[in-house]
């Protein structure tokens, strides 16, 4: 993960070790960033509701690739949610590479993610 956006969102820090976590690929170490109730979306599929759930399906996920890093290029944040945009580049299980633009928009409460929509196309991987 890389953060490469010129910013001032007090909320940087989070979004630097939530997507360190998301490239690392573990998915226990992800939903430590979320609320118990946390309401998740990843692209176009259905929203999933729950720690629990979360780290169910990123870990399903992870398990389909080999690698994934971000380069966050965009950061801003107004009051409680933070918006981040850049590129994911994946390693699929067979060694080849798919990089896509991605956008999050984090609903936050108390320091934790309540609210995790990731805005990416994953059609080809």
């Amino acid at each position: 993960m890389h953060i490469t956006a010129q910013h001032n969102s007090p909320h940087a820090p989070l979004i630097a070790k939530l997507y360190a976590a998301v490239d690392a690929m573990n998915a226990r170490n992800v939903v430590e960033f979320v609320t118990e109730d946390v309401a998740f979306r990843l692209g176009n599929f259905d929203p999933i509701n729950g720690r629990d759930s979360v780290e169910l399906a990123n870990d399903a996920f992870f398990q389909t690739i080999a690698a994934m890093r971000h380069t966050i290029t965009g950061l801003w944040s107004g009051g409680d949610t933070v918006f981040c945009d850049g590129t994911v580049h994946y390693t699929r299980k067979d060694g080849s590479e798919h990089e896509v633009p991605f956008a999050t928009r984090l609903g936050l409460e108390q320091g934790k993610v309540y609210d995790y929509r990731v805005y990416v196309d994953i059609s080809k991987l």
